[in-house]
């Protein structure tokens, strides 16, 4: 009759599997076969166990779990032959890792009814407490494994059992079909190669070498240029001196490169002879380097102003030789703001 009862099981369980299929991951259903060996505390021999099982998945920690299994072996005296068959139904609770291999825990209450070769037989209600580690090979199949103690409630004996098992996994949605990936976009052009991209850039063609803002455009940076004129002239003299003509080419290069400058020179005496002598005296030097920056360099007439202050504005004492020399001068200052463009 248990015999029976045992194909009437497997035959379901091949059924059953055969139905449908899901995901390791998205399953309701389990059907696993599992083989292991049997320690018995007495009077039978240890024996190797052969059992299915049937599995409900609650959640993604509990499973209930219908197992009926089967052992032969003989009584360790008299060697009187036995066949064992169990039908339990356990709780499995699972503890989530992030690994492949997932423990649990299982408890269950069973039937127990051994079979002796001269016709008699009894039965036993067994409790059930172990502790087991489930993988996943990969689709739908899975290995188990786990280590059992069943106890028996009415003859007072503990056995102890080892388990092994492949575990089919079916009867969930199926896995969602992932959809194909959407075109990378094409990735931005920077066609200047300014460092900012086509889409931004408000400049575009802007030169490699400049450095640029936000939006592509080149940077500007405005600053003040200037340069000053200082020559001094001998006693009563308006004659510039050789050595100070660099000094009147520098002057006219620099209005010659900004085109919008005007200079103004002052020309000066030291206070040797009377106001009026030294007022004409200093229009004099001034009107001598006005006068060679317009003939010897070109700058138009209309952008140089001559001015003699006489001995007004002295820079130094006119009591020693020295000073006397720095007053007899011709001084200007040419200033411009300058807008560049900045370079990397």
């Amino acid at each position: 009759m248990a015999m029976k009862n045992t194909h009437k099981l497997v035959l379901s369980a091949v059924i059953a599997a055969l139905s449908a299929g899901a995901s390791a991951d998205n399953h309701k259903f389990e059907v696993h076969a599992d083989f292991g060996r049997t320690f018995f505390e007495e009077p039978l021999e240890d024996a190797n166990t052969w059992g299915l099982g049937f599995g409900f998945v609650l959640n993604e920690n509990w499973t209930l779990d219908a197992v009926a299994s089967r052992y032969s072996t003989e009584t360790q005296t008299g060697g009187i032959d036995a066949d064992g068959t169990q039908y339990r139904l356990d709780a499995l609770y699972h503890i989530n890792t992030e690994s492949l291999w997932r423990p649990y825990v299982a408890f269950g209450v069973g039937d127990q009814e051994i079979e002796w070769d001269n016709d008699e037989s009894h039965r036993d209600t067994l409790l059930n407490l172990g502790a087991g580690v489930k993988r996943n090979l990969g689709g739908n199949w899975e290995f188990r494994t786990d280590v059992r103690a069943f106890n028996s409630l009415d003859n007072e004996y503990t056995d102890l059992a080892l388990n092994a098992g492949i575990s089919y996994l079916f009867g969930g949605s199926p896995a969602p079909v992932k959809a194909a990936p959407a075109p990378a976009p094409e990735p931005e052009k920077d066609s200047d190669g300014d460092g900012v991209l086509d889409s931004k850039d408000q400049c575009p063609g802007t030169p490699k070498t400049h450095k640029v803002d936000a939006v592509g455009c080149s940077l500007k940076l405005t600053e003040t240029v200037s340069i000053d004129l200082k020559i001094t002239f001998d006693t009563a003299k308006a004659i510039i001196k050789p050595e100070f003509e660099g000094e009147v080419s520098k002057l006219a290069t620099f209005m010659n490169q900004y085109a919008d400058t005007v200079v103004t020179v002052e020309g000066h005496t030291d206070s040797q002879g009377s106001d009026a002598y030294n007022q004409k005296l200093s229009q004099s030097r001034a009107d001598s380097v006005k006068a060679a920056l317009i003939t010897k360099y070109g700058i138009s007439a209309d952008r140089v102003k001559a001015i003699g202050y006489g001995e007004a504005k002295p820079v130094a004492d006119n009591a020693s030789a020295s000073g006397r020399e720095q007053n007899r001068r011709v001084v200007g200052q040419v200033s411009t703001a300058v807008t560049k463009t900045e370079t990397k």
